[in-house]
């Protein structure tokens, strides 16, 4: 006959392999859930993965807002013509070492990947809560001169690969007010912006030259002290009724740049001036 000491041991015995295989249940779930958030993560922007991890689900909804916002758009020039011409494994690989190296480089500056559509990148700027009116659109400049650097690095690769053609890309970037949020229906929405200057912004990558970045009169009353751009030029685009003054991006200013703070700088097209409108008061 078991003594009481021989049931206290063998309910402990029991305890403690239930409570084993518990912690065993909850280190797999726990395993699980990491993998899910890693998943999440490669599929979601910074800025809106923490957004639905920190917001209850009670409180995800079809909610917008509007907001000035600093909008890039980026595309592959003559990318249909290079589909047809190399093997689709070649070119699957080529294109996923492209939006790699710029979905790193829009991580690194702030960006919001908005979507890729095909080659096509759309990243928008100024969804956070920075005061800084001027921080999204220098950081999207900033951003995109990056991007055109790496992108030339990359060129060598796809001709190694068997692209037909050096990778070269156009870029257009515009600021204006957006509505942000989320669209779509109460079973699947979509983060996004839309409106008029999401337009425009894509509009500019289009008339961009290749290896070119173009921009809005409203992103560079924001980047002026800090780029080197070629004069301005008046744009008729397709869908706005009105010409819209645009820019061709060249380089950040150097370090003397900014601190003569000079009223032209050199391009290849001679001087530029950085101040459009000269006051001279007289005694």
């Amino acid at each position: 006959m078991a003594s009481p000491n021989d049931n206290l041991l063998e309910k402990y015995k029991n305890l403690v392999e239930h409570s084993t295989l518990n912690e065993n249940d909850l280190e797999k779930a726990n395993v699980g859930m990491k993998k899910l958030l890693n998943s999440m993560k490669k599929y979601l922007s910074p800025q809106l993965f923490n957004s639905i991890v920190n917001t209850p689900a009670k409180d995800l909804d079809l909610s917008y807002e509007r907001k000035k916002l600093t909008i890039f758009f980026s595309d592959i020039v003559g990318f249909t013509q290079i589909t047809d011409m190399i093997e689709p494994e070649s070119l699957s690989s080529l294109l996923n070492e492209y939006l790699d190296e710029m979905s790193r480089i829009a991580e690194k500056y702030g960006g919001t990947i908005d979507k890729f559509i095909g080659d096509a990148i759309m990243i928008f700027f100024g969804d956070s809560d920075s005061d800084d009116e001027y921080e999204p659109g220098q950081q999207c400049v900033r951003m995109a001169l990056e991007m055109m650097k790496k992108t030339e690095a990359l060129s060598k690769g796809w001709l190694a690969k068997g692209s037909p053609s050096h990778l070269k890309v156009r870029m257009g970037i515009n600021t204006g007010f957006c509505t942000v949020g989320n669209f779509g229906s109460s079973n699947r929405m979509d983060y996004t912006i839309i409106g008029g200057q999401v337009n425009i912004a894509s509009r500019l990558e289009k008339i961009s030259d290749e290896n070119s970045i173009t921009i809005s009169n409203s992103t560079y009353k924001l980047v002026k002290d800090i780029v080197v751009v070629e004069p301005p030029v008046s744009k008729v685009i397709k869908g706005i009724s009105h010409p819209i003054e645009v820019y061709k991006l060249i380089r950040l200013k150097d370090k003397d740049e900014l601190i003569k703070n000079e009223y032209c700088i050199t391009t290849k097209n001679g001087f530029t001036s950085q101040y459009r409108n000269i006051f001279i008061l007289k005694a």
